[in-house]
């Protein structure tokens, strides 16, 4: 998760990022997202509507984790949804999410036997 959420910043510094329910909305009915990203914490009701519209407009999502992580990564305080508006970028942060590469939280380097 954490190179996902390296690049969903990188994604934010370079413009291709709507942060927040709001935005997010407005991203999807302006069909600018390519990708979109949920929190674990968002209510059922936002969560189905977001995603109600994803499935008409054949849009990716994913679960990206809790909601301060993910604002976290964008620079925010918190957030329950983001869209990712450049292709290139969902790609590459669906790829990385596919591959599931779970960084060891607690710092501890596991050495090879």
């Amino acid at each position: 998760m954490l190179k996902l959420y390296n690049l969903l910043g990188l994604a934010m510094r370079a413009g291709a990022v709507s942060s927040g329910t709001v935005a997010v909305k407005n991203s999807l009915l302006r069909n600018r997202a390519c990708l979109l990203i949920l929190s674990d914490n968002i209510s059922e009701k936002t969560k189905q509507s977001l995603l109600a519209r994803c499935e008409k407009q054949n849009i990716s999502w994913l679960n990206g984790g809790d909601k301060y992580r993910l604002g976290n990564a964008v620079g925010k305080a918190y957030r329950v949804a983001v869209t990712v508006n450049d292709e290139g970028l969902a790609r590459q942060i669906l790829k990385v999410y596919a591959a599931g590469d779970e960084p060891n939280t607690m710092g501890v380097v596991e050495w090879p036997k």
